[in-house]
C-alpha cells in the first residue's frame, strides 16, 4: 500500500510539474561519450578553442527527439584551462571553464561548464538543462584530446 501511495505522489508531482512548464519545453534526458579537442592546447589561458564529437542517446518529448539508437552530439566551446601541471605523465588541472553552443540531432542550445578535477558540471540553456561529465586524459601531459562520457538532463 505505501508504495502504491508513493508512486501516486510520485506520479500527480510530475504531472504538477509538467503543467507549469512552456507548452513546448523539452523534457528528456540523454546519456553521452565523445572526444573532446583542446584546438589550443593544455594548460591554455584565455579565449582557448576547443570541439567535441560524439554520440548522445535518449530522448525528448515535447517536440520528440528519439536518439535511442544514438543521435550525433557536436560542440564548438571556449575553455580557459590557466594552471595545468603535469603529475606521474598524467595532466592536472585543479580548475577550468567553458562556454558555447551544441547540437544533440535536431536540439541546438548553449552551455557553459565548470570543470574541478576530471568532473565538469555543466548548466545548459535553449532548452534549458543540466549536465555532468567526466574527462579521461591521455596518458601524456601534452594534452589534446580527453575522452568524455555523461550524462544531461532537460526540461
Amino acid at each position: 500500500m505505501k508504495k502504491i501511495a508513493v508512486f501516486s505522489l510520485l506520479a500527480a508531482m510530475l504531472v504538477v510539474g509538467m503543467m507549469a512548464m512552456p507548452a513546448n519545453a523539452e523534457v528528456g534526458a540523454f546519456v553521452f561519450n565523445g572526444t573532446a579537442s583542446l584546438n589550443s592546447g593544455f594548460p591554455c589561458t584565455g579565449a582557448c578553442n576547443g570541439t567535441f564529437s560524439g554520440t548522445a542517446r535518449g530522448a525528448t518529448v515535447l517536440p520528440t527527439n528519439n536518439c535511442a539508437t544514438g543521435c550525433p552530439f557536436t560542440a564548438s566551446y571556449t575553455y580557459n584551462e590557466p594552471d595545468g601541471t603535469c603529475v606521474a605523465g598524467h595532466p592536472a588541472a585543479a580548475l577550468g571553464t567553458a562556454n558555447g553552443t551544441y547540437t544533440i540531432g535536431s536540439i541546438n542550445g548553449g552551455f557553459s561548464w565548470t570543470r574541478v578535477g576530471v568532473v565538469a558540471i555543466l548548466v545548459l540553456n535553449n532548452p534549458t538543462g543540466v549536465a555532468v561529465a567526466g574527462f579521461i586524459p591521455p596518458d601524456t601531459c601534452a594534452v589534446d584530446t580527453a575522452t568524455v562520457a555523461g550524462l544531461a538532463v532537460v526540461a
